[in-house]
C-alpha cells in the first residue's frame, strides 16, 4: 500500500492509490485566496512611480499595474460622511504635506524634494502625513492623510481617534465620527459586516493612485513657480 504522506498529488490532478482491488481517490491541493495587494512582480519604473518613491518619507516604492478606469481620486478629511468604509491593508506611504482651508474643507498639497526647505525659508510649515487608501460601500474611493504627531509626539486627538478609525477599517467596515463634546472621533462598526462583501478595489499602481490625487490636479508643489508657492512667498503676479 501507498502511503499518502509522502505522496503529493499536482495541482490540477487527482492522483489514484491502490489498496487491493479498490481505487481511492485523494483530494486535490487547494491553496489558498490571497489577499488584495498593490503591488505586481518586478518590473522597470516608470517615470510617475520613481518620482513616487523619491517623495515618500517611509520605506520605498514598488512597481505596480497600470490605471483602469479611474480617472481622479480624492485627497479629503474622512473617507465619506455617515458613510461605512474600508481601508486598504497595503497602501500607507509617508508623504510631506502641507494642509490649507480653502472655503469650508481642507487641501492637502505634497510636497517634493528640496521645496521643503524653500517653503521653510517663507515661514510655511511640512509635516508628514500617512495616506489612507479608503473606498465606501457605495464605491467612493479617497485619499485620507494623517497628521504625525510633532517632535514633542504630541498629535490631536481628532486626528489620533481619526486613525483609529481608519486602521479598524482595514479588517471590517466600520464608520467614523465626530464626537463635539469630547472632541475626538468615534467609531462604529456596521452591525451587518455580511450586507457589504468583501471591498472592491481599483487596479492602480500606488504610483497612479498618488499621481491622481495630487499632480493632476495641480496639487503636487514641486517648483518655487507653482501658484500656491508664489502666493506664499507674496509674489503672486494678482
Amino acid at each position: 500500500m501507498i502511503n499518502e504522506e509522502t505522496t503529493r498529488p499536482e495541482d490540477d490532478e487527482i492522483e489514484l492509490t491502490k489498496t487491493d482491488e479498490t481505487t481511492t481517490p485523494t483530494k486535490p491541493k487547494i491553496e489558498k485566496p490571497v489577499g488584495p495587494k498593490l503591488v505586481v512582480t518586478n518590473k522597470e519604473l516608470d517615470e510617475e512611480e520613481q518620482e513616487f518613491r523619491a517623495m515618500r518619507e517611509d520605506l520605498p516604492g514598488v512597481a505596480g499595474a497600470s490605471a483602469v478606469g479611474i480617472v481622479a481620486i480624492s485627497v479629503a478629511k474622512i473617507p465619506g460622511k455617515n458613510q461605512f468604509f474600508r481601508t486598504h491593508p497595503d497602501f500607507r506611504p509617508i508623504i510631506p504635506i502641507v494642509d490649507v482651508e480653502v472655503g469650508m474643507e481642507k487641501a492637502y498639497f505634497a510636497i517634493k524634494g528640496g521645496i521643503k526647505e524653500a517653503l521653510a525659508s517663507i515661514g510655511i510649515t511640512v509635516t508628514p502625513h500617512t495616506l489612507y487608501l479608503t473606498v465606501t460601500s457605495t464605491g467612493a474611493v479617497r485619499l485620507v492623510p494623517i497628521r504625525h504627531a510633532n517632535a514633542d509626539g504630541v498629535q490631536n486627538e481628532y486626528t489620533r481617534t481619526k486613525e483609529i478609525g481608519l486602521r479598524d477599517g482595514i479588517k471590517k467596515w466600520v464608520r467614523i465620527y465626530t464626537d463635539q463634546e469630547n472632541k475626538c472621533y468615534r467609531v462604529y462598526p456596521a452591525p451587518k459586516q455580511e450586507q457589504y462583501g468583501e471591498p472592491v478595489w481599483p487596479e492602480l499602481s500606488p504610483a497612479k493612485v498618488f499621481r491622481l490625487a495630487f499632480r493632476d490636479k495641480g496639487r503636487l508643489i514641486d517648483s518655487t513657480e507653482h501658484p500656491l508657492f508664489l502666493k506664499w512667498a507674496a509674489r503672486d503676479p494678482e
